[in-house]
């Protein structure tokens, strides 16, 4: 016996010390040499067994007691890979002390221990159950077994499903079975073949220490070495379904410590295998249901070996069918089940029909998944140990086991229950290992002879479905092609009948398009014309202007020999510029009137009077044309000679200004007003009519000179 330091001593739960639940904690050395034993790989012949021991100090006992745990112990080789266990057994014994009491001399009571009973190793599975078994064992300790269980390991009633990965399986087993198993693997392995004895062994189910290596042989992949360097290849390809797959590792299994840890051995096993498969069937890929199936096999052996007992499963056992083709597989295998139930449940199966119930509601995840989804891991594992014997048909048989099973309590319900009691309360019923046991036993019971039947019917069905569905098909094609070669027929008339609008709407276009381009056309020649005109008037306006221009320096070349008028003007030179011809213009010629009537009688004739008076007037006339182009000294002149003008007398005047009715005696009051087209043209020599040329309106008589002084 090696001594072992303690380093921890705590409660079960890790809190302090409790009452009647203690943790102790050790840690030993492989590397000395009483550890050297454990660091040689055992022989295959030799047993090898490690005992564990603690002494303890009971109050009231005066020695400490030893209790002892005894274990059987093997090291592998490296090469020899039956057996990878990922999960902790716990080991758990019972002890029963007799004790005597003792009084000493100081009337002291202390107990001597006279024995020690051990019931020997217990079921950890039997403690899980929801029976109080400590009425089950005898001892004379008051201790209740429930005490030696964590309160976690039991199992919740409620509404809530069980998770995936549920259970503990023990790995122990009885030396009876060990050595049924022994004797016929040994055979198994010498002779190549199945021995007889190998169905009644795995139908009352493989021991868990040996599923590993019995699940390889069955499948036939214990020399898989091929297939093995074939994994190790495709795990380094990438995958389209890389993401999938890592998003549906932390769903699968999450009841088991081996699959918790994100990121820990269990899930990169996981998604290896996962994505090996993938790889490897590039037709089906990876459903999320064969992460389920390749975890399980994960439970029992390495990498390399779960992937070719998958890969066998999928091809030669039939489930890769169930992916492909868009379920058709599935369908089928539905079908059959529900025929049988039909057959064998026919209650049952009345009940279900009445509530809409299809067995596609709650066998499609059991056929996908080989039960492992939903079910705790003994039944799951038991399920695959007969699948590996028998084939696809233990899926149905498990499913009818399970009906009959719930027949009693499914027969109550209705639809909503129903399908909880599936989700729910139907793995509830198979977390022990006595119900698993029972089911797979009315299972293997059960005869499904009439599949083949079955799925000739649901071919035949299928066929006559395919022919209904083309003829229906066929027809609706017809009459939809009628359809729409109704509807082109409308479209077409209905496009004619636009076609023809947007004929007329073009035609009406062109018509009015015409017309403006007509309109236009005329505009643009009389426009033409009005700039030709006004040209022309331009022109003869210029004519006149350089016309009453030289006039007008005639008029100041004569007043510029009037010695009245030149003294006049001398005396005004400084005067203010007119910005225009106002109306006191006519006043200025009633001066220049007065003016040269003052002149005639000094020396100047009447004869020269009439001249001037007459060439004032033609004057007056031009010069209110042209009134914005006096010079300053001139409407001066003109006001002077109006005054004088005004004063004088003259007789020619009088008959020419009694033939204006209503009219104002004023000097140019004899012009007849038809004459107000132009301004005076050179008289010719023969004394013939004056002829004018167009021009500027002239003033009509002297209301205008008068409205032209208010003006001013």
């Amino acid at each position: 016996m090696q001594l072992l330091e303690m380093k921890e001593q705590s409660g079960a739960g890790g809190a302090p010390t409790e009452k009647n639940c203690t943790l102790i904690c050790a840690s030993w050395d492989p590397t000395e040499s009483s550890s050297e034993p454990l660091n040689v790989e055992t022989p295959k012949d030799a047993r090898q067994y490690m005992t564990v021991a603690v002494d303890l100090v009971i109050r009231g006992i005066q020695e400490p007691v030893r209790f002892q745990i005894e274990t059987s112990v093997r090291v592998f080789g490296q090469n020899e890979r039956n057996f990878w266990y990922f999960q902790r057994k716990s080991l758990v014994q019972q002890f029963f002390l007799n004790l005597k009491e003792v009084v000493s001399d100081l009337n002291d009571v202390y107990y001597e221990v006279l024995s020690m009973d051990s019931s020997g190793e217990l079921d950890r599975n039997l403690l899980n159950l929801s029976l109080n078994l400590s009425n089950l064992i005898q001892s004379p300790s008051s201790t209740s077994i429930d005490t030696l269980t964590p309160k976690e390991e039991y199992h919740s009633d409620g509404d809530e499903p069980l998770l995936s990965g549920t259970g503990l399986v023990s790995k122990d087993c009885s030396e009876d079975v060990l050595e049924s198993w022994a004797d016929v693997l040994s055979r198994w392995k010498s002779t190549k073949q199945k021995p007889k004895q190998l169905a009644g062994l795995v139908k009352l189910g493989i021991p868990e220490a040996l599923r590993g290596e019995v699940w390889q042989r069955l499948a036939g992949v214990e020399e898989c070495t091929e297939m093995m360097e074939n994994y190790r290849l495709l795990i380094t390809r990438e995958s389209s379904c890389e993401n999938v797959i890592q998003r549906d590792i932390a769903r699968t299994f999450p009841a088991h410590d081996f699959f918790k840890e994100a990121g820990g051995l269990g899930q990169d096993s996981l998604y290896r295998v996962s994505k090996a498969y993938a790889a490897y069937d590039s037709e089906v890929g990876y459903c999320q249901g064969l992460s389920f199936l390749a975890a399980t096999l994960l439970l029992h052996m390495p990498e390399e070996q779960a992937f070719c007992v998958l890969v066998k499963l999928m091809y030669e056992y039939g489930l890769r069918d169930l992916y492909k083709d868009g379920f058709d597989n599935l369908y089928l295998r539905l079908y059959q089940l529900d025929m049988l139930m039909k057959e064998q449940l026919a209650p049952l199966w009345l009940h279900f029909t009445e509530h809409h119930i299809e067995t596609h509601m709650f066998a499609s995840q059991w056929f996908l998944t080989l039960f492992t989804a939903r079910f705790p891991l003994y039944f799951v594992f038991h399920i695959i140990d007969v699948f590996l014997l028998q084939g696809f048909d233990t899926l149905f048989q498990v499913a009818l086991a399970l009906l009959m099973f719930c027949k009693k309590d499914l027969m109550q319900l209705d639809f909503e229950g129903i399908l909880k009691y599936f989700r729910v309360s139907l793995p509830k019923k198979c977390r022990t290992e006595e119900s698993a046991k029972r089911l797979i036993k009315l299972a293997c019971s059960l005869k499904v002879k009439k599949l083949k039947k079955y799925e000739m019917d649901f071919t035949a069905y299928n066929e006559s479905w395919v022919i209904i569905n083309l003829d229906s098909v066929t027809r609706a094609q017809r009459e939809n092609e009628a359809g729409e070669a109704e509807q082109l027929k409308a479209s077409v008339a209905r496009y004619e009948e636009e076609r023809k609008l947007m004929l007329d709407e073009i035609a009406q276009l062109k018509e009015m398009l015409k017309r403006e381009v007509g309109q236009a056309e005329a505009e643009k020649k009389n426009g033409l014309t009005i700039i030709n005109d006004y040209k022309l008037i331009r022109q003869r306006l210029d004519a006149q202007l350089h016309a009453v221009k030289a006039e007008l320096e005639d008029l100041k070349v004569k007043i510029s020999k009037c010695d009245i008028c030149s003294a006049y003007l001398k005396k005004n030179d400084n005067a203010e510029p007119l910005k225009s011809v106002p109306s006191e213009q006519i006043d200025e010629g009633e001066r220049i009137r007065g003016a040269g009537a003052g002149a005639g009688t000094n020396e100047i004739g009447s004869r020269r009077g009439r001249n001037l008076t007459h060439q004032l007037r033609a004057t007056e006339l031009e010069l209110t044309t042209a009134k914005t182009a006096w010079p300053p000294w001139l409407s001066k002149t003109l006001s002077s000679i109006k005054e004088v003008a005004n004063k004088k007398d003259f007789p020619n005047f009088a008959g020419s200004q009694s033939n204006i009715p209503n009219a104002s005696p004023t000097f140019i009051s004899h012009i007849n007003p038809a004459r107000r087209e132009s301004v005076p043209l050179k008289q010719d020599k023969a004394g013939a009519n004056e002829t004018r040329r167009e021009s500027a309106p002239a003033i009509k008589d002297s209301q205008s000179c008068s409205s032209l002084k208010t003006h001013n």
